[in-house]
């Protein structure tokens, strides 16, 4: 039996503690991009749009580019469970930075392609040059991104999630920082355009966080007694092979429920400006919302992965089940309660809240299918089975992108199209508690 430490202990309390850390960390990443916004605002309008569809598509990209955190951050986990940190973290770094700097010339490639392409696409002239400099500088700094992630993943999961948080309170700092002194000083005119300044600004918070939490990592695993040691060659290579699918794997899912959802969005824009309106206010609560179940899910998703290094993992999906589960469901009836108030909130005097509050309830239906989706899918990743979890996101195509086509082009209804996105969960949750099933089976 592997040594259990305070940490990765599950209990009620150690649960409620790294969700809550989670569910911080949740509101400060979203609060960054908010941030950024609100001081590109006083430039003008177009800068806002430009600054808005440039951080639409960085999502999308980097929503990919992230499964290689969520592959290490899994396998960080059940080291951490089985009390093999010292030896693994070495090999998982070494592995992991070589698929990084694959991943880097993939965006270096990808930079110069973004202004033609989305010319192509047909977007507003205007919006181009500055969207493509945002996408370049953000693409250009994708190893600094998916490095300092990692580094606060892996605090979170050796026990330290009060320094991760500081460490990214420090980055929420430094960017609000930089954007003032690249946007509003003498600095200004170093960048192309305050779309590019914006994005070094967040690259320079990246910089100053990443040494920041690695000398904090470095400063715990000595306090710990474990100092990493040289990796093997061999080892490394093994680890890279599985890897290499997992991380895509993941990565292709994340892309795949982003498309999920745009791609309705989209469909809805074609019934007039009230439609869009009313959906982008629903989307907005629910996105916030949604904060609550999300942190669950990665506290569960390093739970689990502590438990892979002993024999309970039934017990433990049925504990963390429960767990989040409550905090779903309480938290969603609370949120349909104040569906009225909470539209209204976001709605202003411009927006008629009532179909805005029946879109919010449309997604709050399907809520539970996309609560089993989401938890299952994220213990079939720490058993790396990548391949698994992009083949059943590929129905969001076969199923949630056609039904909201049909609601749309067909019925007419928004509302369909957002209710539509259930039946795909709920597919996909049947297909991975199977799998999830037979994991288990194979490995008694």
């Amino acid at each position: 039996m592997p040594p259990v430490t305070d940490h990765t202990r599950l209990t009620g309390r150690s649960f409620a503690g790294f969700a809550a850390t989670m569910l911080l960390v949740e509101f400060m990443v979203v609060g960054m991009g908010a941030v950024d916004l609100l001081m590109i605002a006083p430039l003008g309008m177009v800068h806002v749009a430009a600054l808005g569809l440039g951080d639409l598509l960085a999502v999308a990209l980097f929503s990919f580019f992230a499964g290689l955190v969520h592959a290490l951050s899994g396998r960080l986990a059940v080291a951490e469970g089985a009390g093999e940190t010292v030896r693994r973290l070495p090999v998982l770094a070494v592995a992991g930075a070589a698929l990084l700097a694959v991943f880097q010339v993939v965006g270096l490639i990808a930079a110069p392609l973004v202004a033609p392409a989305l010319t192509a696409a047909g977007q507003d002239p205007l919006l181009v040059p500055a969207v493509a400099d945002h996408l370049g500088v953000r693409l250009g700094g994708l190893a600094l991104a998916l490095t300092a992630s990692v580094t606060g993943v892996a605090l979170r999961v050796c026990g330290a999630k009060g320094t991760a948080t500081a460490v990214l309170a420090v980055g929420f700092v430094a960017n609000l920082a930089l954007d003032h002194a690249f946007l509003y000083t003498g600095l200004a005119v170093w960048f192309s355009s305050p779309e590019a300044a914006v994005a070094w600004a967040t690259v320079g918070a990246q910089a100053v966080m990443l040494p920041v939490g690695a000398l904090a990592l470095y400063r715990l695993l000595v306090r710990r007694g474990e100092r990493p040691v040289r990796p093997c060659a061999r080892e490394v290579g093994r680890e890279l092979r599985t890897l290499v699918p997992t991380a895509c794997g993941i990565g292709g899912r994340h892309v795949n429920d982003y498309m999920g959802a745009v791609l309705p969005v989209l469909f809805i824009g074609t019934l007039g400006a009230e439609a869009v309106a009313a959906t982008a206010v629903a989307t907005r609560v629910y996105t916030l919302y949604c904060r609550l179940p999300q942190s669950c899910f990665e506290a569960a998703f390093v739970f689990y992965g502590y438990a892979r290094g002993g024999p309970d993992a039934r017990w433990t999906v049925r504990t963390l089940t429960r767990y989040a589960g409550a905090v779903t469901a309480v938290s969603g009836v609370a949120a349909v309660a104040a569906a009225p108030w909470l539209v209204a909130a976001f709605s202003g005097g411009g927006v008629d809240p009532e179909p805005a509050r029946w879109l919010f309830l449309a997604y709050m239906a399907g809520l539970p299918a996309y609560f089993f989706d989401q938890l299952r899918a994220r213990f079939l990743s720490v058993h790396r089975r990548g391949g698994v979890l992009v083949a059943t996101s590929l129905l969001t195509y076969a199923v949630t992108v056609p039904l909201a086509w049909c609601a749309v082009f067909v019925w007419g209804s928004a509302f369909g199209a957002i209710a539509g996105r259930a039946v795909g969960y709920a597919l996909s949750a049947l297909c991975l508690g199977r799998a999830l099933d037979r994991q288990w089976a194979s490995t008694g």
